[in-house]
């Protein structure tokens, strides 16, 4: 753990401050008591400030009564059974859109982790995640957890998503961040991690030929050599990790079919994934094969970040974007 990481908070997201928060609150408390961590429960009331400040007074009076009444909900909710003993604060913010305010929450109070709950949850869970979801994957500084599940099962593995050969161009360092934050995630214990790569084998070579181009397919050997390539990455990011040999689930197949396969064999109670940055982008890139694994997925999704990520987010709220300067008093001739 990093020097001042336990008194960052994770920080969880509140669609609405009612009963319906109960399962992600119930989760947030969980992750609190795994991280050791405090824990901030934010709600966003997404209106557009700026014209609210040119409103009428007594428009300005009903959203101040509807900001009271939200942050009285929250404080009933961080006063529930399931987070007592925990070091809960609370916080409405005022910003726009939501997705950018949360992220501008996390920046602001230094999270340690963003714990959002996927729309849907439950027997019939939705099938993809919202755009709010995917905006916060790019987007988010700190790692995000997304919650499928309305309970966390400590004693359940957790699978660390790895491409140890970086066919997907992710930065060398990504592979062991997933790692290093399966084995936290898994309250400390490697032998509970399971580092999992499922992979499709390159089609071949183009060849042209003054008649036709053709494909020249793998042979058996060299497909032989690929897969021993694949183990000996996986093993040195296992010692590394200090994850028993014996916990590698290396799988030919289509990503995006495979590994939700296997957290459901191996009853996983999370996912951890690394969102890829593009060089030369100025965001983050996801990916087809990506983004079908995690909407996919029936278990919980950590998603963590490359070092040195920036958030292109602005850290300046809706209203202080968009609000007018203020004229002086020699501009105004008096």
């Amino acid at each position: 753990m990093n020097k001042g990481q336990k008194h960052r908070p994770i920080l969880v997201a509140v669609r609405t401050p009612d009963r319906s928060a109960r399962p992600v609150l119930r989760k947030a408390a969980a992750l609190a008591k795994l991280y050791d961590a405090p824990l901030r429960i934010v709600h966003v009331l997404a209106i557009p400030q700026g014209s609210l400040a040119r409103a009428g007074a007594t428009v300005r009076k009903a959203a101040q009564a509807d900001y009271n009444e939200r942050a009285l909900k929250l404080e009933k909710l961080a006063g529930r059974a399931e987070l007592r003993g925990l070091d809960v604060t609370t916080t409405v913010r005022c910003d726009y859109p939501v997705q950018d305010a949360l992220v501008r929450e996390a920046m602001a109070c230094h999270a340690r982790m963003l714990v959002v709950a996927t729309r849907g949850q439950g027997r019939f869970a939705r099938l993809f995640l919202s755009n709010i979801d995917w905006d916060l994957i790019r987007n988010c500084p700190c790692p995000l957890w997304l919650s499928k599940s309305d309970e966390l099962d400590v004693q359940a593995p957790v699978i660390a998503a790895v491409d140890p050969l970086h066919a997907h161009a992710k930065p060398t360092m990504l592979d062991d961040i997933i790692v290093a934050h399966a084995v936290e995630a898994a309250g400390g214990r490697p032998d509970k991690v399971l580092l999992c790569h499922a992979y499709e084998l390159p089609e071949g070579v183009a060849i042209n030929s003054p008649i036709e181009a053709y494909w020249i397919a793998m042979s058996k050997e060299e497909q032989q050599a690929h897969e021993e390539s694949l183990k000996k990455a996986i093993a040195k990011l296992q010692k590394k990790g200090g994850v028993p040999a014996k916990n590698s689930l290396l799988v030919l197949g289509d990503p995006a079919s495979q590994l939700p396969r296997l957290a459901k064999k191996h009853a996983a109670a999370v996912v951890v994934m690394g969102a890829v940055s593009r060089r030369g982008l100025q965001r983050i890139f996801i990916g087809n094969t990506a983004e079908r694994v995690i909407d996919k997925l029936g278990c919980d999704v950590l998603v963590v970040k490359p070092r040195g990520f920036k958030s292109p987010v602005d850290r300046k709220t809706y209203r202080q974007r968009v609000a007018r300067p203020r004229r002086s008093v020699s501009a105004l001739g008096h």
